[in-house]
């Protein structure tokens, strides 16, 4: 029951103003939910119109492209079927075929793409970032040689994915004059990790190699910039970048430049760089002293044996074992000798690596 106090302030001018008040809060909140729901409707029926749309366009371009595609038709008996406001959806259909067919049906699909790209590359402005990111897309796969300069422009977007696309993009079709603006626009690319950016960038080929040289060399470039240069000329296998990489493991500050650079030196590197590696076995950072440790593990002769069974005792068990490999490839019996020292941690690694050897 309704006590007499709640009653009288109900009644009371205060409580019918606020009692007007709820009324028209659950009158807004009501409204605003049908209009949701009205809303909701509305777009789910837009969105079956357009997809019954579609659908109709491929059941009438699928046969002819099939014919298209096998020889049977000409090119142009499926570049009829396409209306004047068809041309995008033709694109983002040809598209599917784009990602998995090669060789001559490949070029037939660009070409029919090739007329209707121009309405895809102004959505390289287009306020909305997937709308810019997927016309990237779209013209790095089915026009990348017309539409180059678009693609390049793409390098200086704002958001990192549109960037990120034209980048690849462009990494399967560029000009050895433009390697250098494309390298460099890693770092706009934080999202992706180096190794990402190593596999993207090797796709340049060793003929590029000249380009991340110079920007490993370039004090004035970001050390994630110079460190994913290092890693490409190490895949690259590249002799001429040897002394470079050298110098920069001797100055850099930064730990991720100057372990990529001992991998150029492993892979590449030759005797002389074993005074660097020797010094850089005490450095502080277990990183660098793991690749410095399979330089020397590799390039390294009898006078280096001690520096590797010192190694074993690294309080990081990793250096450690590349430590071992390295005496594994000095001899069976270097490994026997100090695994019998049982006292030793480094006499179990040895343990470990010649029960390797012997499984």
């Amino acid at each position: 029951m309704i006590g007499a106090d709640s009653l009288a302030f109900v009644t009371s001018p205060v409580g019918d103003q606020a009692f007007r008040i709820l009324l028209v809060s659950i009158g807004i909140i009501t409204l605003c939910a049908v209009a949701f729901v009205g809303a909701s409707v509305v777009l789910r029926a837009r969105n079956n119109r357009i997809a019954r749309r579609w659908a109709k366009l491929e059941a009438r371009w699928d046969p002819v492209m099939l014919d298209v595609l096998s020889g049977t038709a000409p090119v142009d008996a499926l570049e009829v079927l396409v209306g004047p406001e068809e041309g995008r959806r033709f694109v983002e259909y040809l598209m599917r075929y784009a990602r998995r067919i090669r060789g001559a049906e490949r070029v037939l699909i660009t070409g029919l793409a090739g007329p209707h790209l121009y309405l895809v590359s102004g959505d390289l402005a287009n306020g909305n970032v997937e709308r810019r990111a997927r016309a990237a897309q779209m013209l790095g796969e089915l026009g990348p040689v017309r539409y180059r300069s678009d693609l390049f422009a793409a390098l200086d977007d704002r958001a990192p994915l549109v960037v990120m696309i034209a980048a690849v993009a462009l990494s399967r079709h560029y000009r050895a004059a433009d390697v250098l603006q494309l390298i460099q626009s890693v770092n706009r690319l934080s999202l992706l990790t180096n190794r990402m950016l190593v596999s993207m960038f090797q796709r340049l080929g060793p003929e590029s190699a000249w380009a991340f040289r110079q920007t490993l060399a370039d004090r004035a470039q970001s050390p994630k910039l110079r460190s994913v240069a290092a890693k490409v000329l190490a895949a690259f296998n590249d002799q001429d970048a040897t002394a470079i990489a050298a110098a920069v493991a001797e100055e850099a500050d930064d730990v991720d430049l100057r372990v990529a650079t001992l991998q150029v030196l492993e892979r590449v590197g030759s005797v002389e760089h074993l005074p660097l590696a020797r010094q850089l076995v005490k450095d502080p950072v277990a990183a660098v002293r793991g690749s410095a440790i399979k330089i020397l593990g590799k390039l390294g002769g009898e006078e280096d044996v001690p520096i590797l069974v010192d190694a074993l005792e690294d309080p990081v068990s990793w250096v450690a074992i590349h430590a071992a490999e390295g005496l594994r490839r000095a001899g069976r019996g270097v490994l026997e000798a100090v695994a019998e020292v049982r006292q030793r941690r480094s006499s179990m690694v040895a343990r470990e690596m010649l029960f390797q050897d012997d499984g």
